[in-house]
């Protein structure tokens, strides 16, 4: 594996000044943070922060004695030896975190569960994504369009007793009348983003950072 490949590929979790995570990055986009003095590597061991030049001497030794695993560093230059960072923690105050952008929402398979949040707008529970699907108000077959004031999640069974009816028609009601969001309708908190960008499993080394945070939080999907 060359090393763009496995700084490209390798996650590292973002810390912001007070220790609190915020973001998840490439090894890439890390170390970039790291060399311009935007950030410090934590050692997760000890917790010892460490500017790019300082980490890069701390472990050239400790990958010739195979301290660490092979995949765990990238050959830099020559002899040098650059162990891939798993947590880093921002020298600025508001940190780097996640870009807001004002722009009018996609309609898309994606903002419709983030509109509906995961559940099922006949039966009002939540479900994890693959077990909903994008039901018709208005059925295709009676005139209805694929236009966000018609397209709600249903689960298996909510969509399997509506069928190609009308609410009335299957006795069904709706506890929320689709519509057309805006950004704000479709922004995740920042938990729920930091939540989406780490996965159902984040890597041992981060725990001890996520804490309750991490563990605690409701999933959405």
């Amino acid at each position: 594996m060359t090393a763009v490949v496995a700084m490209t590929n390798a996650r590292v979790l973002v810390l912001n000044k007070n220790w609190v995570p915020i973001n998840v990055l490439s090894a890439l986009d890390a170390i970039n943070k790291v060399f311009k003095g935007r950030a410090l590597i934590v050692d997760v061991d000890t917790y010892g922060t460490y500017d790019f030049e300082s980490w890069v001497m701390n472990w050239t030794d400790a990958v010739q004695t195979a301290k660490i695993a092979s995949d765990q560093a990238i050959k830099i230059q020559g002899e040098m030896w650059l162990k891939l960072p798993e947590v880093i923690v921002c020298t600025e105050y508001r940190g780097f975190g996640y870009k807001v952008t004002h722009r009018k929402p996609k309609f898309s398979r994606t903002n419709i569960y983030r509109r509906d949040r995961n559940t099922c707008q006949f039966c009002g529970k939540k479900f994890p994504t693959d077990e909903l699907t994008l039901d018709h108000v208005m059925p295709k077959s009676k005139g209805g369009q694929m236009v966000w004031e018609n397209i709600v999640l249903a689960c298996a069974s909510c969509n399997n007793k509506k069928g190609d009816k009308t609410l009335r028609e299957a006795g069904m009601k709706l506890i929320r009348q689709p519509f057309k969001p805006t950004a704000d309708d479709l922004k995740r908190t920042p938990v729920e983003r930091l939540l989406w960008k780490i996965g159902r499993m984040p890597p041992k080394t981060w725990e001890q950072f996520l804490g309750k945070m991490y563990w605690n939080v409701e999933l959405k999907d």
